[in-house]
């Protein structure tokens, strides 16, 4: 039997949306699915992932706001490869061209998987005139376009689909992780600390790309004025992004340079969780803050922005909280004197249904669903 074959739509870079297309495949039975990719992200083709998928990446060098007539021919020439699936992975409207293509080819299942409940863009003036944009190509969407309307929260579906999307027609997909990846270990968490040169310090961290929705500066600030009080405490930030630069010089204007460690990528995050004591996530908006499972995964107690969706609150020492400095302060005093099962977070969040191996059997018998 020939597998069923996925195309998936996937943004310009690296970030959540490729981490959920990978966790799921790395557990999905690849000889029953094929994944290929449509990006304008030129590095998926030579990434890590491609020695062990060997996917196949049909490369956008162009959009359909640079050239619709020469973006639509090579989008017509795509999906006369005979994809069954049409996976496009969005976090905002720009239109809705792909799935108008996909319909007239003949694609039987045409998804579109909200990620996100806002858009990552620094620059306000820029930010306002996509949101707009977004706005108006919302209202236009007709639900004849697709087959499927799937979000991995709530708050993400109410984002992207308008009341013209039937509330029974929407899927929630979970953000699942492999769970056992993230078991909390001590003779890790010593390594690590020992080569990052922590000792018995009190270690507050985070994860995830350098941008605007991460609000990174936020939590510089919150952490020097905890740092006055804990002398001892360190802030380990992975990830890299656009932003590196400016929080490198908010570091220095705050002359927290030993005590901030900017650590950049790392493939191991996992390990980097089992050195740290508490998790913070105090972005400006969500889609589901993956980031906060997989710590809660490791044990780690965490306090995340009330812009993260509720879908996360499976554990009592997840604790949202309103971006305010104050109370991220004194939330961060209350959480580090409680104590702490460490060991009990991958149970917890297995629990909670973000376990891969059970989430990959969810999704291939949705792929293997025909269209409507």
């Amino acid at each position: 039997m020939k597998p069923i074959r996925v195309l998936q739509l996937v943004s310009p870079g690296f970030g959540g949306i490729e981490t959920f297309v990978f966790n799921y495949y790395r557990y999905m039975d690849q000889e029953k699915f094929r994944f290929d990719f449509l990006t304008q992200n030129q590095a998926l083709e030579g990434a890590e992932q491609y020695r062990d998928f060997e996917y196949k990446v049909h490369l956008l060098r162009t959009t359909a706001g640079q050239d619709k007539d020469l973006f639509t021919q090579r989008i017509r020439e795509i999906f006369k490869s005979g994809y069954d699936v049409l996976h496009l992975n969005n976090c905002f409207w720009t239109g809705f061209l792909l799935e108008e293509l996909a319909r007239e080819a003949g694609i039987k299942k045409v998804i579109v998987h909200s990620h996100s409940t806002f858009i990552d863009e620094p620059d306000e003036k820029k930010r306002e005139q996509l949101r707009r944009r977004h706005e108006e190509v919302k209202r236009a969407f007709s639900p004849d376009l697709a087959t499927d309307f799937w979000a991995c929260s709530q708050l993400a579906a109410d984002w992207l689909f308008g009341p013209q999307i039937p509330k029974e027609r929407i899927r929630i997909i979970k953000n699942a992780i492999a769970v056992e990846k993230y078991q909390f270990n001590a003779g890790k968490r010593e390594q690590i600390r020992h080569e990052l040169g922590l000792g018995d310090a009190l270690v507050l961290g985070t994860s995830g790309r350098l941008s605007y929705q991460k609000n990174h500066s936020f939590l510089i600030d919150v952490f020097s004025k905890f740092h006055q009080n804990h002398p001892k405490s360190k802030l380990l930030i992975t990830g890299d992004g656009e932003l590196r630069e400016d929080l490198a010089k908010q570091v220095s204007g705050s002359h927290l340079e030993k005590d901030v460690l900017l650590l950049g990528w790392k493939n191991n995050v996992e390990d980097y969780l089992q050195a740290m004591d508490l998790f913070l996530l105090p972005s400006r908006f969500e889609g589901l803050g993956i980031a906060a499972v997989e710590a809660a995964a490791s044990g780690l107690p965490c306090i995340v922005s009330d812009q993260v969706p509720k879908d996360v609150a499976f554990a009592e020492n997840i604790w949202h909280r309103p971006l305010d400095a104050a109370v991220w302060t004194c939330a961060l005093e209350q959480l580090a004197a409680q104590p702490c099962d460490r060991e009990s977070g991958c149970e917890t969040v297995r629990m909670a249904g973000y376990d891969i191996r059970q989430q990959a059997r969810v999704l291939e018998d949705l792929y293997r669903e025909s269209g409507r």
